[in-house]
């Protein structure tokens, strides 16, 4: 549904086995005509990156992207589930760089559209 969405964004991303880093954010999107709201949270393709995608018996949408990038290699897996007005995505993300040192960021977004005059946001 085009319009104004509001994004929360809430998860942990462990540096180490024994620092785990907080995060969590609130964003306002503006989803275009045409534009789905998961666009705005779901990885696009780049050339570096492959991804899986498959619907669950459940409705749920679910993803998989292995990204090779000069400063890591990245597999982020995750769900989406979307209604007229919200939506909820988890993802859980892993990247190791060269050096062999290994995040791992595990998050939930809620969205909710707000209406569809998206004002200022764009």
């Amino acid at each position: 549904e085009p319009g104004l969405w509001s994004m929360e964004i809430h998860g942990t991303t462990r540096v180490d086995p024994n620092l785990s880093v907080p995060m969590q954010r609130d964003v306002k999107i503006c989803v275009k005509p045409g534009q789905k709201p998961e666009s705005v949270v779901v990885p696009m393709d780049g050339k570096q990156c492959t991804r899986e995608q498959a619907t669950l018996a459940d409705g749920e949408t679910q993803w998989t992207f292995h990204c090779d990038l000069p400063q890591a290699k990245v597999t982020q897996t995750g769900t989406f589930r979307t209604g007229p007005a919200t939506f909820e995505s988890k993802w859980s993300i892993t990247s190791v760089a060269p050096s062999g040192a290994t995040t791992q960021s595990d998050m939930q977004v809620n969205g909710k559209r707000l209406g569809s005059d998206c004002g200022d946001v764009k």
